[in-house]
């Protein structure tokens, strides 16, 4: 009896491995494709342009697909304004000293220079939808929006993202007491206040909300770049900036690929490798644009990497991270002779508000996706050099099919 159950128990399990070895997943573009959301931070001037991602697709969803992405940022800088000396003479001047000890060599009163000024404090909750249309012989059109809220980040509303969180994170376990003088101005505010060096000026308080625009991309797979395991796609991108403080349109290009390195039939390990650049305000739409930085074009670099396997019910799990480099916002050389004014009560840190402004913006990404006929991702993101990106970002993101 004992001998008889075995043998049928062993007939079983193998007529299921057979079955679930023969099945490919990998054909399916749903489980060929690296699952990963929207990453994009909430930087303070990000939001106000159109900027690219990676699109790690292996090949265009046959159905109508629907992406909706929520995401929480806390975001903080102390208020700082920042002198741009007119006469080559002073610049060269300025280039002698430190940027943090240049305020104590010049006279602001007489100071033949353009200013801008910037405070950041706050959350910023950002909602992203986006719909993919398989246009046929390998090509798709993406279509979505973006708009975001600022808030104070009081708990229960943001946990991961609150100030009292993050500042508690710094006391107990790294960075020690209020290392970014978060504590010295206060926690739990909401204000973000940016007057560029023309005078056009941002002031957002708590719960106002910005509509960001419309976004486009399109998207070729040549076929003769693709294998079993292999797939690029060249993208083009066409931003529609809809913001009172920057009404424009952005373009840009980019190029993606993703390797799928199999362990069994089961699972398997992604690669994803994006590069790309944008023009923005390429149109302006509006006199009086606010200038959110002096570099024309970014320039952009992403990797993912995952790992994933298939449960029972044909369930696929992803856990990943990725990896994600945008070019400065402003020229970088002009730190060099830029003046930056401490505020009084800021100590800690005071200028990296500014001075990442010159600075690549680069930033982790975590994430864990459960693809069954819906694809459900959550993600943490970490700024780890502090270059304005949230210092942590959260968000969730669910993309369905419509037949």
């Amino acid at each position: 009896m004992a001998k008889t159950l075995f043998v049928t128990f062993f007939i079983g399990l193998s007529l299921n491995i057979c079955h679930a070895q023969k099945q490919n997943y990998l054909e399916n573009p749903m489980y060929a494709s690296l699952s990963k959301p929207s990453i994009l931070s909430t930087h303070p001037f990000g939001i106000l342009v159109s900027r690219i991602q990676g699109n790690f697709k292996f090949k265009p969803y046959q159905k109508f697909c629907f992406s909706i992405n929520l995401e929480s940022g806390n975001v903080w800088g102390t208020p700082i304004k920042t002198y741009i000396p007119n006469s080559l003479e002073v610049r060269n001047e300025v280039r002698k000293h430190e940027w943090h000890q240049a305020q104590y060599y010049f006279d602001e009163e007489t100071l033949d220079a353009t200013s801008y000024e910037l405070q950041v404090d706050g959350v910023i909750k950002g909602l992203r939808i986006k719909s993919s249309i398989n246009l046929g012989n390998h090509q798709e059109l993406n279509i979505g929006f973006r708009m975001f809220t600022l808030t104070n980040g009081k708990l229960p509303f943001s946990f991961f993202t609150s100030d009292d969180f993050i500042e508690s994170f710094h006391k107990n376990i790294a960075g020690g007491k209020d290392p970014f003088d978060r504590g010295t101005f206060g926690h739990n505010k909401a204000k973000i206040k940016y007057i560029d060096r023309h005078g056009n000026s941002l002031n957002l308080e708590n719960n106002d909300i910005v509509f960001g625009g419309v976004e486009s991309s399109y998207y070729l797979y040549p076929k003769k770049l693709s294998t079993d395991t292999f797939s690029a796609n060249f993208g083009t991108h066409l931003g529609i900036n809809l913001s009172k403080y920057n009404t424009s349109l952005d373009l840009g290009i980019s190029l993606n690929t993703l390797k799928i390195i199999k362990v069994n039939n089961l699972s398997y390990f992604q690669i994803g490798l994006g590069i790309g650049a944008l023009r923005k305000n390429l149109v302006d739409l509006k006199k009086h644009n606010l200038e959110l930085g002096t570099n024309n074009y970014l320039g952009h670099l992403e990797t993912a990497f995952t790992y994933n396997f298939i449960s029972k019910k044909n369930t696929k799990h992803t856990f990943g991270f990725d990896y994600y480099l945008q070019t400065s916002l402003n020229k970088r050389d002009e730190i060099n002779y830029a003046i930056p004014i401490r505020h009084p009560n800021a100590h800690n840190s005071w200028g990296h508000g500014v001075t990442n402004l010159y600075k690549n913006n680069n930033y982790w990404s975590f994430f864990y996706s459960f693809t069954r006929k819906v694809i459900t991702t959550v993600y943490l993101q970490q700024d780890f050099e502090v270059n304005n990106n949230p210092d942590i970002q959260t968000g969730v993101n669910i993309t369905f099919f419509i037949s």
